[in-house]
């Protein structure tokens, strides 16, 4: 008997009996488990996407620490420039919700980590405040991990540890996502300066093309115009006014490119949307008709008044109910549907226009990239890509929007809203 516990003693280390020996083992085997399951989670904080937003970060690491230390809220704080930014997570029922808070720096040092948990302990007065820092490859604190606890937590030496472990490979991972996010801005930064220059050239050779083509046109809208007071007789003043109000749509076109490049600038005045319509379709609603395009109207009951240049908002109509002819081109039953109505947003009430086909409609990634100068989805004879471009451009010095909406194969409708005077009709009145 006795050997047998000497052999016992010397291969488990324990001087106890056989039942100290299996509770011995089994705490062991337990150990072992919360190490293993700390590896675990340790491992899921190194894989968080650099993508990410930082109420998402938030919200998971909120759910892997809760795995292994006790808490009632968890925040994540990032120190960016003269601000801090702590993203809160709580658990409500079975679900971790986030909110943002986020504050000015007034001091020019790094914030020290008995300065953050002084801050909180203020604004969480009931609460208990556990905070890490989060530091770079130089040691340089950028944000911070932080605990909350509605009550005291006893003998948590082996919790702060374990934290401030995770913090140290969170560190790595956050800060991996804000180079990420650096360098995804700098590029972001560049691809504007870059359009921002391709528009100036774009403007340049606008305006340089339309002062060009004024002086042959000028000549010829003066001599034909000259004509037509001589000669009265048919064919020949049929023929020359067509001429001349073809010469007088060129015009309108140069004038168009003069202020895409902002060379030039119409008068505003006093607009119902609903004649503008009206008159858009007597100009082109021939063309559509011969195009077997079926044209449904909704037009509102009431006048849908606002301040604006007549020939610009007429020409983002006309540009609209042409696209939509263009992508009808051999799809059954074609329609288009013109409607005016009158909407109300945070910024105050608008009249509106939408033109919507259901024709072959636009592709996902295009969709962002229709209101670029020179980007089409047409043929390479049937299309230049200014057209959108252009009437994004009018809506905007009109203080509106021009906006599109449009699924593959079904339907494209392009919605222009415009800021009403109809308020200011009533006031006079």
């Amino acid at each position: 008997m006795h050997h047998k516990r000497e052999i016992l003693e010397k291969l488990t280390g324990v001087e106890s009996s056989r039942k100290t020996y299996y509770k011995e083992l089994n705490l062991v085997v337990d150990e072992m488990k919360k190490k293993n399951r700390q590896l675990e989670v340790m491992n899921r904080l190194t894989k968080i996407q650099v993508d990410a937003d930082w109420t998402e970060v938030s919200l998971y690491l909120a759910e892997q620490l809760s795995r292994l230390i006790p808490f009632d809220q968890f925040i994540l704080t990032l120190v960016e420039r003269a601000m801090m930014f702590s993203h809160i997570a709580q658990r409500e029922q079975d679900d971790w919700h986030c909110r943002t808070v986020t504050r000015p720096l007034q001091q020019k040092t790094p914030v020290s980590t008995e300065q953050l948990n002084a801050l909180l302990q203020t604004e969480h007065p009931d609460c208990h405040v556990t905070s890490v820092a989060l530091q770079s490859r130089l040691q340089r604190v950028f944000g911070f991990l932080t605990l909350l606890h509605d009550t005291p937590v006893e003998n948590d030496s082996e919790h702060l540890v374990l934290f401030q472990q995770i913090a140290e490979h969170v560190g790595v991972s956050v800060e991996n996502m804000i180079l990420f996010k650096d360098v995804s801005e700098k590029v972001k930064i560049e691809a504007q300066l870059v359009q921002s220059a391709k528009m100036a050239a774009i403007g340049e050779m606008a305006a340089g093309v339309a002062h060009e083509l004024n002086s042959p046109l000028t000549a010829i809208l003066g001599n034909i115009q000259l004509l037509m007071r001589e000669i009265k007789t048919e064919p020949y003043s049929q023929m020359m006014n067509d001429i001349y109000q073809c010469g007088v749509r060129s015009k309108k076109i140069i004038q168009n490119l003069l202020t895409f490049s902002r060379q030039e600038e119409y008068p505003f005045e006093r607009l119902n949307m609903n004649d503008l319509v009206e008159d858009v379709l007597g100009l082109i609603g021939y063309q559509l008709t011969v195009s077997g395009v079926t044209i449904a109207k909704k037009r509102s009951d009431k006048p849908l008044l606002f301040r604006g240049s007549r020939h610009q908002i007429e020409q983002i109509i006309i540009n609209l109910l042409l696209n939509a002819r263009d992508a009808l081109q051999g799809v059954p039953s074609p329609t288009i549907t013109i409607e005016t109505f009158q909407t109300f947003l945070p910024e105050g009430p608008f009249v509106g226009l939408s033109v919507h086909d259901n024709g072959v409609g636009i592709e996902k990634e295009h969709l962002p990239q229709i209101f670029h100068p020179f980007f089409t989805t047409k043929e390479q004879a049937k299309g230049t890509g200014l057209g959108l471009s252009v009437s994004l451009g009018i809506a905007e010095s009109h203080d509106g929007k021009l906006m599109a909406q449009s699924e593959a194969g079904k339907f494209s409708c392009f919605t222009l809203l415009l800021p009403t005077t109809a308020h200011e009709e009533n006031d006079g009145e």
